[in-house]
């Protein structure tokens, strides 16, 4: 320890890093990682000075080199992606600095002796770290020679460190940050472990038993992390069994509608098919207490495939979630479709593609679809026996893969047919959802719902992002129509006396019309906005008051005008 100077050691400065390879938008960098978050906080109570950070892996080693003359050690998150990015950057910051550098993460379960070697840090703790990091960099403090649980060393291989009551720990701190600055997005984890074994699930594939939090423990890091928020805030449920236990989930739901009446929040959860269809009224709960966007695992469109991945739900069930959140007014439901997966073939991509066109039919404006390749991950059927599932992998390692390019292929479909068949399915579903707005049939409540989540809580959904934003005029109208809620409303809000008495406004700027489709009285309209009442105006323009109530409705419809009591 000769080379960390006694200063450093006084208030240990500590980086926790989640760093991923240079592709830039990519989740990780939106969703907060509570692994690292956690450790700070425990390590923050107990003596260090912690930071979390995430970002892209240049950005990463730019940040550790700015802090290199203070830091006492640099501990990597390393999963699945981000191997061969960690190992590179720790080859590098061994031969150029003095500080500790310490790796953990979910990958560490699949680390032995030789991985020593291969990632060349002064630590592999494999294992949930709440206890064994703080007890590893102390040791270092203290210059004691201690076998910490869960360390891997030379001839001295470590079993995975599970915690049994993890609630007993300190919360994780958005604080804790660096360079925090406070976005919506406020993660939360209910739950570790799963008790599902999907075929293609890291979790499922490697997890000890479900260890649930309590409903108590759970609310009361919401409220006192929303004390400290100054902005609207979406949580966002991380662990994908937060639906597993009825009653816990209905204390959680009790206990989320009370913080809702001091705190202004929304939230988001992954619920499963299987159980969503046994308890439907939960649904309806779930909305009245803030859900505003839920993913259930969708997969395939094909029956014998969801029953060789071990999904414990059917295309049925799928399809009835679908129906029960849509007529409840849910306003986005997500799911996610495997491309090239189990027994892959053209007919069955030719199925699913016609499901999800089925289940889009059933929900416009509601089902935000997105797609994904095999992963083969460590410990996961897939990755073990790929042959019992119809697939060639070519690339178990994913070594050339940025998840934008598939690392195996099926026994009927080779790699170039399984990009295709993703392409194919994008295209269907795009055309589908465009087609679905030209034709009016996305209600209009749905539209505004959506871009009241995006301009308030930062959640974009795939209709907007893909179709309603490419509307300038549009974006335009609600903006203003959000910004100013309550002032401004639309045609339909109004009763038929604010319909003659309240001002008409003007929504986009003249630049972003073309005069050309507009009407000589539509234009003088635009132009005395901002002044006149309707009866005002139609008198001003020598209109009846039924032929300027038709323009009025045309003109809202196409998101030019909006009304005010004011002027």
């Amino acid at each position: 320890m000769d080379f960390i100077p006694k200063t450093i050691t006084s208030k240990p400065e500590v980086l926790l890093v989640y760093t991923q390879r240079m592709v830039r938008g990519r989740t990780f960098e939106m969703i907060e990682n509570l692994g690292i978050l956690t450790l700070a906080a425990q390590l923050n109570a107990n003596g260090f000075d912690a930071k979390a950070y995430t970002g892209i892996t240049t950005d990463a080693v730019k940040t550790i080199e700015k802090m290199k003359d203070r830091l006492f050690a640099v501990c990597f998150y390393c999963d699945f992606d981000n191997r061969s990015a960690v190992a590179a950057i720790i080859s590098y910051l061994k031969k150029h600095y003095d500080f500790y550098v310490v790796l953990g993460g979910p990958q560490t379960l699949h680390m032995s002796e030789k991985d020593l070697d291969t990632y060349q840090a002064d630590g592999i703790l494999k294992g949930e770290g709440e206890e064994t990091l703080l007890t590893w960099l102390n040791a270092k403090i203290t210059g004691e020679a201690l076998r910490v649980p869960g360390e891997i060393r030379k001839s001295q291989n470590a079993d995975y460190v599970y915690l049994e009551d993890f609630s007993k720990y300190e919360w994780p701190r958005n604080e804790d940050l660096l360079n925090y600055q406070e976005r919506p997005l406020l993660s939360v984890i209910t739950a570790r472990g799963c008790p599902y074994r999907c075929a293609f699930c890291f979790e499922g594939g490697n997890s000890k038993n479900l260890r649930m939090r309590t409903a108590e423990v759970v609310l009361d890091e919401i409220a006192a992390r929303l004390k400290n928020s100054q902005r609207l805030r979406y949580l966002f449920f991380c662990d994908d069994t937060f639906t597993t236990n009825p009653a816990r989930l209905q204390k959680i739901l009790t206990g989320l509608r009370t913080l809702r009446k001091k705190y202004d929040f929304v939230w988001f959860c992954e619920g499963h098919p299987g159980f969503l269809v046994k308890h439907p009224k939960l649904i309806r709960e779930m909305i009245n207490s803030g859900m505003v966007r839920m993913q259930i695992g969708m997969e395939s469109g094909v029956e014998d495939v969801l029953k060789a991945y071990g999904k414990q739900a059917s295309s049925a069930d799928i399809k009835k979630v679908v129906e029960i959140c849509y007529a409840e007014g849910l306003p986005q439901l997500t799911g996610n479709y495997i491309i090239g997966g189990a027994f892959e073939t053209a007919k069955t991509l030719a199925e699913t593609t016609k499901t999800v066109l089925e289940l889009l039919d059933l929900a416009p404006g509601m089902l935000d679809v997105s797609t994904t390749f095999i992963m083969p991950l460590p410990g996961t059927q897939i990755y073990n026996h790929p042959e019992k599932f119809g697939i060639v992998l070519e690339d178990r390692e994913c070594l050339t893969n940025l998840e934008d390019f598939p690392v195996n292929h099926t026994r009927e479909l080779s790699l170039p047919e399984v990009c295709m068949g993703r392409s194919r399915f994008i295209t269907a579903v795009s055309n589908k959802m465009k087609e679905q707005f030209e034709k009016g049939l996305i209600p209009q409540e749905r539209i505004r719902a959506d871009f009241n989540l995006a301009f308030n809580y930062g959640i974009a959904a795939g209709y907007l992002k893909f179709i309603y934003a490419k509307d300038a005029i549009m974006v335009a109208y609600y903006k203003k129509l959000i910004e100013y809620k309550g002032l401004l409303k639309e045609w339909p809000e109004l009763s038929e006396e604010e319909r003659n008495a309240w001002i008409i406004h003007k929504i986009p700027d003249f630049s972003m019309l073309d005069l050309n489709t507009l009407s000589q009285t539509e234009v003088e309209i635009l132009s005395y906005s901002g002044r006149f009442a309707s009866s005002e105006m139609a008198e001003k323009l020598n209109l009846s008051a039924g032929d300027l109530k038709k323009l009025l409705v045309k003109m809202s419809e196409q998101h030019l005008i909006l009304f005010s009591a004011f002027i």
